[in-house]
């Protein structure tokens, strides 16, 4: 009965349409809000030091082939969970290895049930309110920034901070056709099986799964960053399409929070711990072969990055864009 009072709260007391919006975003914004914020510190240290390996085989490019003996090619290509048209307009080479590939794979899938498991954790399911968890003086400064932002208020005081920080990580929406909406689509055109390498609840869970006070700790740190998000948007857009995989570490870095516990702690849970899982399951997709697999592009580069763990294990790897 919580449960389905959580969701009923979300829909009754908010716009579903921008819970809707928000929910995508959120998912999809996982791997940004790393690019944002800050970037796995092994991929940070091997990744922009001059002349290291694996760095410098896996400092640029977006869209890269792997292979192995007997099967046919498959695709791994570095997608920003934007609606930013620059991104959206699929280069030649992607659409082209998209086409000829046999299946789609991405991050996780959303379907009905994932909107729905992402409304049940989002919001306490208890007599907790944020201004309780967080206190009156951040509860009143998150609120100005989400009215700063057109972001409707109605339902936060039974959000969890997380969720809330959030909200306020995400560039505000465009069209709400995200790359990765984008190219699902054009493989569900195409007749291609459509699958994730992760489920959303897994997802949900890197920020769920935090302890109170270190999600507090996090909004407080977006609550006084947001001057300066347009900007590193701007900066991260710019080196994606550049498609300079060591450069969005460098702006990665360059804003990371100043507590290093936890940008340790979450970027492990973000990033490393989310890597090996995704190598693991890609295992059996890859001796398939034909697959066209889309990922955040801040889980490429880096030692602990998918790139280097995918030659590790002995495929071949090449950039194609």
């Amino acid at each position: 009965m919580r449960r389905h009072s959580a969701v009923h709260t979300a829909s009754s007391t908010t716009d579903f349409r921008f819970f809707f919006r928000f929910f995508l975003a959120a998912l999809f914004a996982l791997p940004l809000w790393a690019g944002v914020v800050s970037a796995a510190t092994s991929a940070a240290k091997s990744s922009v030091s001059a002349d290291s390996e694996p760095a410098s085989r896996y400092s640029k490019g977006l869209l890269w082939k792997i292979e192995a003996p007997g099967v046919a090619a498959n695709y791994l290509f570095g997608t920003i969970h934007s609606d930013d048209a620059r991104v959206t307009a699929l280069p030649e080479a992607v659409s082209r290895s998209l086409d000829a590939s046999s299946r789609f794979v991405m991050e996780a899938i959303i379907d009905a049930d994932a909107l729905v498991r992402m409304a049940e954790v989002m919001f306490f399911n208890d007599a907790r309110t944020l201004e309780q968890v967080i206190g009156k003086q951040l509860y009143t400064d998150t609120m100005k920034a989400l009215a700063a932002r057109g972001i409707p208020t109605l339902g936060v005081e039974k959000q969890k901070p997380w969720a809330v920080m959030m909200a306020l990580s995400i560039p505000p929406p465009k069209t709400g056709e995200y790359l990765d909406l984008v190219l699902q689509a054009r493989a569900t055109e195409r007749n291609k099986p459509v699958s994730g390498l992760e489920t959303v609840a897994e997802q949900l869970a890197v920020f769920d799964g935090l302890p109170l006070p270190d999600q507090v700790a996090l909004l407080q740190d977006t609550v006084n960053t947001q001057s300066d998000l347009e900007q590193i948007f701007g900066e991260l857009h710019q080196a994606y399409l550049a498609r300079d995989l060591a450069a969005i570490v460098t702006i990665s870095e360059k804003n990371k929070p100043g507590d290093e516990r936890l940008y340790d702690k979450v970027m492990d849970r973000l990033l490393a711990k989310r890597n090996l899982r995704m190598v693991e399951r890609m295992a059996p997709i890859l001796k398939q072969g034909g697959a066209f697999i889309a990922i955040g592009a801040a889980h490429l580069p880096g030692e602990t990055g998918l790139l280097y763990q995918l030659e590790k294990a002995g495929y071949r790897v090449t950039v194609i864009y």
